[in-house]
């Protein structure tokens, strides 16, 4: 996996390596050659002056040039300098050394010091010329042994680079290919990959990212099985509620076709009780339609600052006429929240309604409190009260308590009131005991 990757990133860490190895090697070169040529400005300079004293001299003798040619060219060049003397005619009379060798080395070494301007020194003469200019066999002999060196050196300094970069590129590539290995994984279907380790610290952002992915994948795939049951649920629930009040229905309809009822107060009750089941189902229905408008993403929300105590107020007065006077409203602040009035008026009513259907002989106390920026509306009665499972279950959908016995209702109460308080931003609670009553507390935080 990833294998052309890692050989053009080897690949990369050679040619780098050359590069840098060349350039060192050149440089030092450079370098040394010019300081070199440098050192022999001075030098050359004062074999020149010599040059010129010693033919002056030899002329003092009455020496021809080309008897003292000799000797001055030993003298002056030393083993440091060519020295080339001529007659007037541009004749050799003399020289210290023969023609220097045609090596690779020399020409290097002559091309380079023509391109940097290398130090030489023509002196004129009676009768003559004298040429100097420095020997560079022994500083291009220099030059190869130094090459020769750096030759091996760079060799082994490559094959570290390829050794080197072959490890690197494989601490590189693992995290990439740890990662693919994991998305070809998710992509045939497992949606709960393990979470990467990250050990590799280059990679640490990459892995972090990966594993930030990893769990909200796992955690999104749970919420998405956990929905799912619970869709299944809800449908299995609501078929069950709608089945009972159609097979009453149906049964009834069936009687009359058959006409085993024929006499009129009969017949009155059958459709009574058939009209009274078909309200039980557009009652049920219109909950279902309600609260699927609730849940549906993207909702929208006709939001206004609205008077929750009024609020409350509106729902107690639609339930008075069934409740019988039970209803306390107590300890009413006016506090402003930012609402969807519709939304927190059916939330209201679905509580205190389920109150006044689980507590039938029960006050229920309905407030309303401001505290730290929340407006709180509780909704008390005394009555038999949950157990701890009753209230780890009050807000899921179609539950209506192991105690319900006759009461009728369809479980959906207290599930449209907590998506409504979701859906403002605010929490519902429950606090009960066996014997002790119901308390169901709607926090919204204030406008």
């Amino acid at each position: 996996m990833f294998s052309g990757f890692r050989a053009r990133l080897t690949r990369g860490y050679v040619l780098l390596a050359i590069a840098l190895i060349l350039a060192v090697a050149a440089a030092s070169t450079a370098m040394a050659f010019f300081l070199y040529t440098r050192s022999l400005g001075d030098s050359i300079s004062n074999a020149a002056q010599r040059a010129s004293e010693e033919v002056t001299a030899s002329q003092r003798r009455h020496e021809t040039l080309a008897k003292a040619a000799p000797a001055i060219a030993r003298d002056v060049g030393r083993g440091r300098f060519r020295v080339a003397i001529f007659d007037s005619q541009r004749h050799l009379l003399a020289a210290n050394e023969p023609p220097p060798r045609q090596s690779a080395g020399e020409d290097v070494s002559r091309a380079f010091g023509s391109l940097i301007g290398l130090p030489r020194a023509r002196v004129p003469v009676a009768d003559g010329m004298v040429f100097i200019e420095p020997d560079l066999d022994r500083f291009s002999n220099l030059l190869l042994w130094y090459w020769s060196i750096m030759l091996p050196v760079g060799l082994l300094a490559i094959l570290a680079a390829w050794l080197i970069g072959r490890r690197i590129s494989a601490r590189a590539v693992g995290p990439l290919a740890e990662v693919t290995k994991s998305l070809r994984r998710i992509a045939e279907g497992d949606f709960t990959p393990e979470t990467l380790l990250g050990n590799s610290t280059d990679f640490r952002e990459l892995t972090t990212a990966y594993n930030d992915v990893a769990k909200r994948l796992t955690a999104a795939t749970a919420e998405r099985k956990q929905s799912d049951a619970q869709m299944r649920q809800f449908i299995a629930d609501a078929g069950h509620e709608l089945r009972t009040p159609l097979t009453i229905v149906m049964g009834y309809l069936d009687v009359l076709r058959q006409g085993v009822v024929s006499d009129a107060a009969g017949t009155t009750q059958i459709y009574e009780t058939m009209l009274d089941e078909s309200r039980h189902m557009r009652a049920l229905i219109e909950k279902l339609i309600y609260l699927a408008k609730l849940d549906r993403p993207g909702a929208p929300q006709k939001l206004a600052a609205v008077d929750i105590s009024a609020t409350v107020a509106r729902a107690v007065q639609s339930l008075s006429p069934l409740a019988g006077g039970r209803i306390i409203v107590s300890a009413t602040d006016r506090a402003m929240v930012n609402v969807d009035e519709g939304e927190m008026y059916e939330a209201i009513k679905n509580v205190i309604d389920n109150a006044l259907k689980y507590a039938p002989q029960s006050p229920v106390n309905v407030s309303t409190t401001q505290r730290d920026g929340t407006a709180c509306i509780s909704v008390k009665d005394s009555g038999p009260g949950m157990d701890s499972a009753d209230i780890a279950h009050a807000f899921d959908r179609f539950y209506r308590g192991s105690a319900r016995g006759e009461i009728e209702g369809s479980g959906l109460g207290l599930a449209i009131a907590k998506r409504a308080v979701e859906r403002a931003g605010g929490s519902i609670e429950t606090e009960s005991s066996p014997g002790h009553g119901t308390t169901i507390i709607l926090c919204i935080p204030t406008a």
